[in-house]
């Protein structure tokens, strides 16, 4: 069996506020394999952007890491000190996030921001350096990579700013890349751009992805396996085909009847009622139940452990009777 790249083992993260610790991510574990595209989905609130950060090591106060491990080729990067995690970051594991003018700075030539994330981690010539920043530009699919070399980020459009994002997280060659809802701003057509060029640079070069969205379609599309996350927990883990084919958790029934299906003739699209629970009121039993058609006193009493269905792994008592459909 090939080792895992990436291993999150209960990870348990918290925020310490005024209203008391209040749980982010609660016993989260899920591996990622090298080469492997692994979908991250919930909506807004459930802690997939927690995650990212987790993994990042980008967790400040008032979060903090209580319990768990995130191991990195064996490496547990919970252990590591800032240093440590700065050399790690960008050159082993680089981030596209959701919208790139927070991250590039808009006054600067894009090919100096590129150049920067390599000599942040290489001692190459000045020539060299270059050079890798122009190849990089040309590999993300951009045109004339010497004139955008020599433009301002706030210049160009979000779908050619993201590519920029993009060549600056490959730049140093990752062995992981996490995308944090790097499509979300972009109009459908250069959506569909940027998740071919995702994919076909994990072709190419190997490189693993986490892949985080709000988006079952979009998941759909990009994932080899997926994981379902709701209020901090994973409710359902399984291959991409397995679970869009027979979804057994609730919520994840929910988000796939969410997506528009054009061979079906729909006046309305399905939605979830209700919302994420705050974190300072989550229900008692499953976090999922005041939400859910299914729920019965056991579900709102008592919080269900996950079990494994054909490996399909789900968070939900009812998952095996066979009374949830999801058609």
């Amino acid at each position: 069996m090939t080792e895992a790249l990436l291993s999150v083992q209960d990870l348990q993260v918290k925020l310490f506020t005024e209203k008391g610790e209040l749980p982010v991510l609660n016993h989260v574990s899920f591996d990622i394999l090298p080469g492997e595209i692994v979908g991250i989905v919930g909506e807004s609130g459930c802690g997939k952007s927690m995650l990212a950060s987790s993994i990042m090591g980008l967790i400040d106060a008032p979060g903090k890491i209580i319990g768990g491990q995130i191991l990195f080729e064996g490496r547990d990067i919970t252990k590591l000190k800032r240093q440590q995690l700065q050399e790690i970051r960008g050159k082993d594991i680089s981030t596209v996030f959701q919208e790139p003018m927070t991250s590039l700075n808009p006054l600067m030539k894009c090919g100096k921001q590129i150049e920067e994330a390599i000599t942040a981690h290489e001692k190459l010539e000045k020539a060299e350096v270059k050079k890798r920043a122009l190849k990089v530009i040309k590999e993300v699919g951009i045109p004339m990579p010497e004139k955008i070399y020599n433009e301002i980020p706030s210049h160009l459009s979000g779908g050619m700013r993201q590519r920029i994002m993009i060549a600056m997280a490959l730049v140093c060659h990752p062995r992981l890349l996490i995308c944090d809802e790097p499509t979300t701003a972009l109009d459908v057509t250069i959506q569909a751009q940027i998740l071919y060029l995702i994919r076909k640079l994990r072709d190419e070069t190997g490189t693993s992805v986490i892949f985080i969205s709000h988006d079952m379609g979009v998941i759909s599309q990009m994932a080899d396996r997926v994981v379902v996350m709701y209020a901090g927990e994973i409710v359902e883990k399984a291959e991409e085909a397995q679970l869009f084919a027979h979804p057994r958790h609730p919520y994840t029934i929910g988000l796939q009847n969410a997506i528009p299906q054009l061979s079906k003739d729909q006046e309305r699209l399905q939605d979830i009622p209700g919302s994420v629970p705050m974190l300072d009121h989550l229900p008692q039993g499953c976090l999922f139940s005041p939400r859910c058609p299914y729920a019965d006193d056991h579900c709102r009493k008592e919080k269900p452990q996950i079990t494994v269905f054909d490996h399909q792994e789900v968070r939900c008592f009812n998952a095996g009777t066979g009374g949830i459909d999801h058609e």
